[in-house]
């Protein structure tokens, strides 16, 4: 009896099955838990601020006698329209990113009090000014914003009319630093013909 197979006795392989290209794996957040709890403490402490902020001086209860607990005797701190458990959180979040060593966005940094860690808002929990200490206020590049905590008092201050300061790196080439600035404008002028420009004519030639 004939067994089933090829006629022309040929041994048919398997085929292997094709092998897929790798795809590079997307590189994640470091320390993608750090970034979510920071988030986290931060949305809650400024939720229960806001709650705190609207209460009336019959609805405070005692839990905000606590908050002056981290201040000396001498130091009187304004406990109204504060939640010691925002403050609480305040801290913790800021213990979280010293340790974890996660980068805080400067805007984040802004609305919160260094030295009692509390969510600064304007209006509520914390007062704006703009001051001015140049002779008369005339100059608007001393403008400075200065934000005051209501809570322990303390202010930061922020400059509004003075232009940043550029990095060290970009600094040296517009100043000191000469020599890539003469290769880019080294213009050969005995085959390129003279052109007057606008900023070339005298005052007196209108």
């Amino acid at each position: 009896m004939a067994k089933d197979g090829p006629t022309n006795g040929a041994e048919i392989k398997p085929q292997k099955a094709l092998k897929k290209p790798k795809t590079p794996k997307a590189k994640g957040v470091p320390n993608k838990h750090l970034h979510a709890r920071t988030t986290f403490l931060y949305q809650a402490a400024t939720y229960l601020t806001l709650q705190a902020a609207s209460r009336t001086p019959k609805d405070e209860d005692v839990s905000t006698e606590s908050a002056a607990a981290h201040f000396p005797r001498d130091e009187k701190p304004n406990i109204y329209g504060h939640s010691a458990l925002a403050l609480q959180l305040g801290t913790h979040l800021r213990a979280v990113s010293l340790k974890g060593q996660v980068r805080l966005s400067s805007g984040l940094k802004r609305t919160m009090c260094k030295t009692c860690n509390a969510i600064l808002i304007p209006g509520q929990t914390s007062a704006q000014m703009v001051e001015n200490e140049s002779k008369g206020g005339k100059k608007a590049c001393a403008d400075v914003l200065v934000v005051e905590c209501n809570f322990c008092g303390s202010k930061k201050r922020f400059p509004v009319g003075a232009a940043r300061q550029q990095k060290k790196a970009k600094r040296g080439l517009n100043t000191g630093d000469t020599s890539s600035q003469k290769i880019s404008v080294d213009i050969d002028y005995s085959t390129t013909p003279a052109i007057q420009t606008g900023t070339d004519q005298s005052p007196s030639s209108g």
